[in-house]
């Protein structure tokens, strides 16, 4: 079901192929499927912290509910942007420009928008937060009579709330929003039951018209959203700091929440503990530009104490939000990361493990090598490293791009059933972007019972003792 779910939330995800189905299950089969449908929901972006498959086999209910919900929240949230709703632009205040609005998260948008059918409603009321306040039903009636004319209100002037939640479920219902919540849960006072209602409801008819003047500002704004998106590359460094687990970080945009260089401090502090001396930063910088600099200074020190390459470094690249180098940066921290992990290993020894355990002549020349591409040497590689988690059936010849892309999904889905942690799409396979199919493993690491592949974390064989 997991794994399912994750599929209808980000599409192609996890290949089903990979998915044991053939009931019933043993508990290896079982443990298997939980811990591909948990490195995938990693992928995506669902920030999971103390939760294995053991979680779900002991039915720990709040890890579950929490991981579920994550989940859920990117399904819903996926049409709340500018680039698939360019009408959000509707709800910029006076004087905001489009970059303020881009910077707004789902949940403030979704409160900009019951705000703005409020307003329009002639309502004094003002939404604040999504929370327990909204059990009145109050703010849903005024916003579906916003959302039809013909919408009833009547039920405002009962005091009875199971009457106005059967209302409002009803007009959501007539809006097309498909859902099983019922009354008992709209009188709650849940959060997350209002916040998945408001989605549903938005994302059904969210009532927001654009005069035909502001036609091209819509367009422009749609493509500055798609701008802000993001590479790949940065979605992959994004994921990779918040799978840190890092006390208080968890970063959404990446330029813009690490300007003030606390969190690449606490990403360097976290790769090598004790790195990061107080007194020596500063740790309320607010949006002093010199305080900022401040740290952006020390962060270039600190990457030059640990040999990493800074002859581009200035203090001023976060701030800046330089591009280039804030890529270079945080793909110098990721790679020490991973080497740091196995052992300070390095690449070309990677690379003689990798050829040695897939026991595939003639092997890789190194990491740009175009066989690469087929994922037949990985997929190799892991089957090797776990006899029978390959199905060889299931696993072609790579001669077409459709055999390609069916190849790479299922060397993914293969590696996230292992144990891996992966941060990329089939894509990054296909066209063997260096810098993601690093393989990163370690014999010393004895205690681990998993190898790293480019950000896929792969349960290795124990030693026999």
């Amino acid at each position: 079901m997991i794994c399912k779910l994750i599929n209808v939330a980000v599409p192609d995800t996890i290949d089903e192929r990979t998915i044991n189905k053939k009931k019933p299950l043993n508990v290896y089969q079982m443990t298997e499927n939980l811990r591909l449908g948990i490195n995938a929901a990693v992928a995506i972006g669902c920030h999971i912290i103390n939760i294995n498959p053991q979680s779900f086999l002991t039915g720990k209910l709040h890890l579950i509910m929490g991981m579920i919900w994550q989940i859920l929240r990117i399904h819903l949230f996926k049409k709340i942007n500018l680039k698939t709703t360019p009408e959000i632009i509707c709800l910029a205040l006076p004087g905001e420009t489009m970059e303020t609005v881009l910077k707004l998260s789902s949940e403030k948008i979704l409160l900009r928008w019951l705000n703005y059918h409020l307003k329009a409603a002639k309502q004094t009321i003002v939404v604040k937060e999504i929370d327990e306040k909204l059990k009145d039903m109050v703010v849903f009636l005024h916003v579906l009579g916003q959302l039809d004319s013909s919408f009833n209100k009547s039920s405002l002037d009962s005091t009875d709330l199971k009457r106005r939640a059967a209302d409002v479920l009803q007009g959501a219902h007539k809006q097309g929003v498909r859902s099983t919540i019922n009354e008992e849960a709209m009188l709650q006072g849940n959060p997350k039951i209002y916040t998945m209602f408001c989605s549903l409801l938005f994302n059904a008819n969210h009532g927001l018209h654009i005069e035909e003047t502001r036609k091209k500002e819509v367009e422009k704004a749609a493509l500055m959203d798609e701008a802000k998106s993001g590479t790949k590359e940065e979605r992959t460094f994004l994921l990779w700091i918040n799978s840190l687990n890092i006390e208080g970080v968890y970063i959404n945009e990446l330029y813009e929440e690490i300007k003030d260089g606390l969190t690449i401090l606490k990403v360097i502090n976290a790769i090598w503990p004790g790195a990061v001396v107080n007194g020596k930063y500063e740790k309320n910088p607010g949006t002093n530009r010199f305080k900022m600099l401040a740290n952006g200074e020390y962060v270039c020190k600190l990457c030059k104490e640990k040999g990493l390459v800074t002859v581009s470094m200035r203090s001023s690249m976060l701030t800046e939000s330089n591009p280039a180098l804030v890529l270079g940066l945080i793909w110098q921290l990721m790679r020490a990361n991973y080497l740091q992990i196995v052992g300070g290993k390095t690449e070309e020894e990677l690379v003689a493990w990798a050829n040695k355990t897939a026991n595939k002549p003639p092997g890789i020349k190194n990491f740009k090598d175009p066989q690469l591409k087929t994922s037949l040497f990985l997929i190799n590689l892991m089957s090797n490293m776990q006899p029978g988690i390959v199905d060889w059936s299931l696993v072609n010849e790579a001669k077409t791009n459709e055999e390609v892309e069916l190849n790479a999904k299922y060397c993914l889905s293969i590696a996230r059933k292992m144990g891996a942690k992966i941060f990329l799409s089939w894509e990054d396979i296909k066209t063997v972007r260096t810098s993601i199919c690093l393989l990163y493993t370690s014999d010393a690491a004895d205690d681990m019972q998993c190898v790293d592949l480019g950000g896929r974390r792969i349960i290795k064989k124990k030693k026999k003792k």
